[in-house]
């Protein structure tokens, strides 16, 4: 309800009046402030004149001292102490280490070592002493996220496909299944996640799952939302790809297209990550190189605030490719050239 007209007047007379009191205010404590300080100097330069005569009326010019005439004091020859370095390095965590799921906060440990103070006394002591040991930092671990797409049962209960979008799509699909073996799509992906989690820790890298089981209900918001908060260098969508033309074979790999103020911070990173991976697994297995693919319409890449790729490891509806899939030979092959991608993207040797 608005005020009226009158009351809106008193209103904005009442603010003019209480600026121009407090400018007013300003004003007068600049000038008090002002002449505070011209005493302070007046005062401080009329004990400085009475402490430099001495008992002859004579002004000693310059700046006293409290040694005696003719007498120096040199840095070296006062005792001083000066605190050594602080060094602070992060740990890295160890070939074997344990991996994070949904349910766990990764975190990074932080040791910081603080060096001996180094110490000058009076006089220069005769005895050579050691310097004291240091330890070079080493560099901040890398964090990635394996999310093995999809799960045993899809859910189909919606959710906005980008933040502030209107456009909704399920949360996770069921995805697709081998023609030949039968296998879910989901529980071939984390096969060939866990293998490639335990390749990346043996390299040093520290991997966050999205899942390690098939019985879970986790939408493609929160396992964006997982690699947000795990703050990491790379968010690895693995998936394999179905089609209604069971000739249709080999590896793409997809990227977030640039969409301003959905994914047009991570885009060319994301493209160079996809470039990597799909570089290598093509090199790795001999598949068939169907290319990079850029989406805006992806769910998981449009919430993600790290860099993310998507590869479709293969068609699981082409009866050649599906028993391939099914091997540990082609899954450690696939593994291999993901590895090697994913090293090289965060400049891991």
């Amino acid at each position: 309800m608005d005020r009226p007209p009158s009351r809106d007047k008193e209103t904005q007379e009442l603010i003019r009046r209480f600026q121009t009191r407090r400018a007013r205010r300003r004003r007068l404590s600049g000038a008090l402030a002002c002449l505070g300080g011209v005493v302070v100097v007046a005062v401080v330069v009329a004990a400085v004149l009475l402490l430099t005569r001495d008992p002859g009326d004579q002004v000693v010019s310059g700046s006293s001292t409290d040694t005696p005439s003719g007498s120096t004091t040199t840095l070296a020859e006062r005792a001083t102490t000066t605190p050594g370095p602080s060094i602070t390095t992060g740990s890295s965590p160890a070939a074997g280490s344990s991996t994070s799921t949904l349910s766990s906060t990764t975190t990074s440990s932080v040791t910081t070592t603080t060096l001996p103070p180094t110490t000058t006394s009076r006089p220069p002591s005769t005895t050579a002493s050691q310097p004291p040991a240091t330890t070079a930092p080493r560099p901040a671990g890398r964090i990635v996220v394996l999310d093995p797409g999809h799960q045993a049962r899809g859910d189909f209960n919606t959710e906005p496909v980008g933040p502030g979008s209107g456009e909704k799509k399920p949360k996770v699909s069921s995805g697709t299944a081998g023609v030949v073996t039968g296998t879910p799509e989901s529980e071939l992906v984390l096969a060939v996640a866990l293998k490639l989690r335990d390749s990346l820790v043996s390299h040093g890298i520290q991997v966050v799952m999205t899942r390690t089981t098939q019985d879970i209900n986790i939408s493609n918001i929160q396992r964006a939302q997982l690699a947000n908060d795990a703050g990491a260098d790379l968010f690895v969508r693995i998936h394999a790809d179905g089609s209604d033309n069971s000739a249709t074979n080999g590896i793409h790999t997809l990227y977030p297209a640039s969409t301003k103020g959905w994914t047009d911070d991570i885009a060319a990173a994301s493209k160079q990550a996809a470039a990597l991976i799909q570089k290598e697994l093509i090199a790795a297995t001999g598949a068939k190189d169907r290319g990079l693919d850029a989406r805006s319409d992806m769910t998981g890449f449009n919430w993600s605030d790290v860099p993310a790729v998507l590869p479709e490891i293969g068609f699981m509806t082409n009866p050649d490719e599906d028993r391939l899939l099914a091997t540990e030979a082609y899954q450690n092959k696939i593994v291999q050239g993901l590895t090697r991608a994913i090293l090289s993207f965060l400049g891991v040797s």
